[in-house]
């Protein structure tokens, strides 16, 4: 989702140079990617509404977070750099629990969020993010 106080989000963390789309090693290598925009958003709530359906949002943290860390690493604990996996599962880097400008920045994502849905939920995952990073973080 387009996030207009971090456009490198869309610029950087949309994007990925290749993608494994089946089991093995088998990687697509053409660049692939894309976000919604906040209009188009704005279009996929409103025609759900119209069909009696809520659309909410999943905003994953601190996992699945290394997109997110390409685009701005200050955000981790190592601070980067970072490439965007190719591969889909679980990866190391997370959201730094320790710098207070990480929660300043999901503030101000979420603050976005929160205003592209009406629904009274939003997921924010939670899971599948590994501690090792912290650990080794002062």
């Amino acid at each position: 989702i387009e996030i207009k106080k971090y456009p490198r989000l869309t610029e950087v963390g949309a994007w990925r140079s290749g993608t494994n789309f089946q089991s093995g090693n088998n990687i697509d290598p053409n660049p692939h990617g894309g976000f919604y925009t906040q209009e188009e958003i704005k279009d996929v709530v409103a025609y759900a509404k119209d069909r009696y359906v809520t659309v909410v949002p999943e905003v994953e943290l601190p996992g699945h977070s290394l997109a997110a860390l390409a685009a701005y690493p200050e955000l981790s604990c190592t601070g980067g750099p970072f490439k965007i996996p190719e591969r889909w599962g679980i990866q190391e880097d997370i959201y730094c629990a320790g710098k207070e400008e990480v929660f300043v920045f999901l503030e101000n994502v979420l603050a976005e969020v929160v205003e592209l849905f009406p629904s009274e939920t939003i997921h924010i995952g939670g899971d599948e993010a590994p501690k090792k990073r912290w650990s080794a973080c002062p």
